[in-house]
């Protein structure tokens, strides 16, 4: 079952107390200054030139708290755009970087781009950190694939979940080198909650800004 959680704009309330709390503050202005100007000395008038000045103050910062509350409105409504967008995911196999992968059906693998051939020791860890596997592989300058097929080194078979990868290299000359790791999964939640955009693939939480490409999106 696919589901979707909402996502609950709330950028338009800053602007609103921030407009409040202005009406208020001119409301007693106007207040303070009619009074003053009703108790005021004939012979001493106020200098109309302050008081039109500070009318006029209020009035741009009143008119630029109405801009900035409509433009909270209008981001607000890119944001929700932009999210809806992404439910089209669900269903999708999506490719991501990442180096946590989903172990399903005694099957859990991993996409190896590697800047240069040498050996590697691959170190499968639990969602909690703790070591279940490792092996020593070799691998070639560019794409790898190493799948897994859920068996601890320990003989036990591991529980389905996420599973995460630890790759530690080093070439013909003894030195390190870099390793990209990828993921595929099928895409059944999509989450806006927290303000970013969350694809869920079983287990997996992949940030939309990870994914490397979508395979059947028209």
């Amino acid at each position: 079952m696919t589901t979707i959680n909402a996502l609950t704009p709330n950028a338009g309330s800053s602007g609103s107390n921030t407009q409040n709390d202005i009406n208020a503050n001119f409301n007693l202005f106007i207040s303070l200054l009619t009074t003053q100007i009703q108790n005021q000395d004939p012979l001493e008038p106020l200098d109309s030139s302050e008081y039109t000045n500070q009318l006029v103050q209020y009035t741009m910062v009143e008119q630029q708290a109405a801009t900035t509350e409509k433009l909270d409105e209008q981001l607000t409504q890119l944001k929700t755009q932009s999210a809806s967008q992404f439910v089209n995911y669900i269903g999708k196999e999506v490719t991501a970087q990442s180096s946590t992968a989903q172990l399903k059906d005694d099957k859990a693998s991993w996409n190896l781009d590697a800047v240069s051939a040498g050996k590697a020791t691959v170190t499968i860890k639990n969602s909690e950190g703790a070591e279940v596997y490792q092996k020593e592989i070799d691998l070639k300058e560019g794409d790898n694939t190493f799948e897994w097929d859920g068996v601890a080194t320990n003989g036990t078979k591991a529980e389905d979940g996420a599973y995460s990868i630890d790759i530690i290299t080093k070439d013909a000359n003894g030195e390190p080198f870099a390793v990209q790791t990828e993921v595929k999964g099928t895409v059944d939640a999509v989450d806006f909650s927290t303000g970013d955009i969350i694809l869920h693939m079983g287990d997996l939480k992949i940030p939309v800004g990870e994914v490397t490409g979508v395979k059947g999106v028209l």
